[in-house]
């Protein structure tokens, strides 16, 4: 499949999904502390350390270091995100995609090559639920193991 200049592109058999121009857009220079919220599509190309929530889309790109919950109709993953994401629609992990933490979506997507440490959860999410982001007790409580 021939791809658009400035489009992003994941496959899936024979389905494609062209993400749309972002409303909110975190460029590969800005470090971003705190809560991103809005009702529009988000894409992250730099560095966010807080909480991701939208009603919209969030495409993380893959310069894009995430350390923060992310809450989204869409979620697609082609950085690093260390938190859990919740989607009620659909979670897209691409080949350079890593994520660290637990994962809910009604419908998911992992391309070879993609990292995923965590928990998944398949099903119809009727509403977006708070999630605590644990990584940090998680990491804390690995290597306490590993130095045993």
């Amino acid at each position: 499949m021939k791809k658009n200049k400035g489009e992003a592109m994941f496959e899936k058999r024979d389905e494609t999904i062209v993400n749309s121009v972002a409303e909110t857009v975190v460029g590969t220079s800005v470090k971003l502390k705190g809560t991103l919220r809005s009702d529009g599509d988000i894409t992250v190309d730099g560095s966010v350390n807080g909480e991701v929530k939208t009603k919209g889309t969030v495409n993380i790109g893959p310069n894009a270091h995430i350390i923060a919950n992310v809450q989204a109709k869409n979620v697609n993953i082609s950085g690093t995100v260390q938190g859990n994401v919740v989607a009620t629609d659909c979670l897209s992990i691409s080949e350079s995609g890593r994520v660290y933490g637990d994962i809910a979506a009604n419908i998911l997507a992992i391309s070879a090559g993609a990292v995923f440490t965590g928990k998944s959860t398949m099903a119809e999410i009727a509403v977006q639920p708070e999630i605590e982001l644990t990584l940090e007790n998680e990491e804390a409580s690995s290597l306490s193991e590993a130095t045993k």
